[in-house]
């Protein structure tokens, strides 16, 4: 109350210096102002002082139980000693383990805890020191690359090439690696070999394209476009895709073989950002190329003659089993169908040599027209191809394979019948798809006419 009243006496006195005239009554106010803020100094003190000083008590820690370290004894140790295996109640736990992710770990497995005398000089002989093992490091495996398609035109020539475009691939952690042979007129690109980790590259056949995928480069020098897409090399030239792929980088490397006219082209992309500009990937790849280039030189040896037993084909079921898997795994349609060389028999006249170059020349064509499908032989004169299109299209496809071998034609007089049958839920099996395609062919040799079994 008495700084209040300071104030207020300090607010007339300016007052009525303002009416009076008088400046005295200034330094009056003035040195009430100063009695109140030192009245207000002291109060403030004075409750400062009052004020209890508190601490806060740390809470008592209890005391840590030596048994949920895994200690279940505490011996002393003899000065100098080491502790015995038989001292120690529990062994001593590695510090690093390998295990992998895949690796269950055992329930009983634990940090495990040692006691061992100190050593450090100024502590007793008799105490102990307890210490703690690492727990074990975790490492993780790098999933396997899992292969979808692994397939090449000539059988011979991809017990060769499969094998190095399978450690290409990996050598460089590619996505896709293929031989590409180029035709110019009309401009093609034929699938000789196919290693991918996608479904969608293209097993075999071939496909038209605008523009060449590269022109104007030096043989087995590699061309690395960092960008696939705007600004970058084209994604519509990944033609050896059924579908476009957002892959990231891709790496070319035109092979011109000594002994072939033809233009071939190593392949390979990659998902990575920057996986081919390195100078030590450029190396691989004209290594690689140059192998390539000199198996393509090197003449195949295949046996010939009515001494020779043909090499045994794999079990047809178990083709029909892997392609119907692939296409439930990726959801995609299956059609099988069945051609047969109508006057196969008497076009082939005698010998197995005659029948043998008949079936090549009827495999051959049977590749140009299908193009993107799978072609196996099924027996003698009669191949099977898988086709994975949409069943829309199912039917002018299988024409285009009856009409691709014309009646009058002096190769193939007769032509051929065509039966197809259509995977559903139905086929279980592997059998019960391929009897449905027989059924069909059987009718379509008697009618004429391509049958379509869905």
């Amino acid at each position: 109350m008495l700084r209040v009243l300071f104030i207020l006496l300090a607010v007339v006195s300016i007052a009525l210096a303002i009416v009076l005239g008088q400046p005295v009554l200034y330094l009056v106010a003035f040195g009430l102002l100063v009695a109140a803020a030192a009245v207000l100094t002291l109060n403030m003190r004075r409750k400062h002082q009052d004020v209890p000083e508190t601490f806060m008590q740390a809470p008592e820690q209890p005391e840590e139980d030596l048994s949920s370290l895994g200690i279940m004894d505490i011996k002393p140790v003899e000065a100098g000693g080491t502790a015995s295996s038989e001292e120690l109640d529990v062994a001593e736990a590695p510090v690093e383990s390998t295990a992998d992710v895949s690796t269950e770990a055992d329930p009983e497995e634990a940090p495990q805890v040692v006691t061992q005398p100190s050593e450090s000089p100024s502590a007793p002989a008799t105490a102990p020191t307890a210490v703690t093992g690492g727990i074990s490091r975790v490492r993780t495996r790098k999933p396997k690359a899992r292969i979808m398609v692994s397939e090449a035109s000539d059988e011979a020539l991809g017990d060769v090439l499969i094998p190095c475009l399978r450690s290409l691939r990996a050598s460089v952690d590619g996505y896709t690696v293929c031989l590409l042979r180029q035709e110019d007129v009309p401009l093609r690109y034929a699938v000789e070999v196919m290693v991918s980790q996608n479904s969608y590259a293209r097993n075999g056949g071939s496909y038209s394209a605008k523009e060449p995928m590269l022109s104007g480069h030096k043989a087995l020098v590699p061309v690395v476009y960092p960008r696939v897409g705007p600004n970058g090399f084209p994604a519509e030239k990944l033609g050896y895709y059924h579908e476009p792929i957002n892959v990231r980088q891709i790496a070319i490397v035109p092979v011109i073989p000594r002994k072939d006219n033809n233009l071939y082209l190593l392949v390979v992309d990659t998902m990575n950002e920057d996986g081919f500009e390195a100078a030590s990937v450029r190396i691989l790849l004209e290594h690689y190329a140059r192998l390539v280039s000199a198996i393509l030189d090197t003449p195949v040896s295949q046996t010939s003659g009515d001494d020779e037993e043909p090499e045994p084909m794999r079990p047809r079921r178990e083709i029909i089993a892997d392609e119907m898997v692939r296409a439930r795994s990726t959801e995609h349609p299956l059609s099988l169908a069945l051609v047969y060389l109508n006057r196969g028999e008497a076009l082939s006249g005698d010998g197995v040599g005659s029948v043998h170059e008949l079936e090549e020349a009827f495999s051959k064509r049977l590749r140009s027209v299908t193009l993107d499908a799978r072609v196996e032989r099924f027996g003698e004169l009669t191949y099977g191809i898988f086709y994975h299109g949409e069943l829309g299209g199912l039917a002018n496809w299988a024409g285009g394979i009856k009409e691709a071998f014309p009646e009058d034609d002096q190769a193939f007089e007769g032509g051929v019948s065509v039966g197809v049958a259509v995977m559903q839920d139905r086929h279980e099996r592997a059998d019960e798809l391929r009897s449905e395609a027989t059924a069909a062919l059987e009718a379509s040799f008697k009618s004429g006419e391509c049958i379509i079994v869905e």
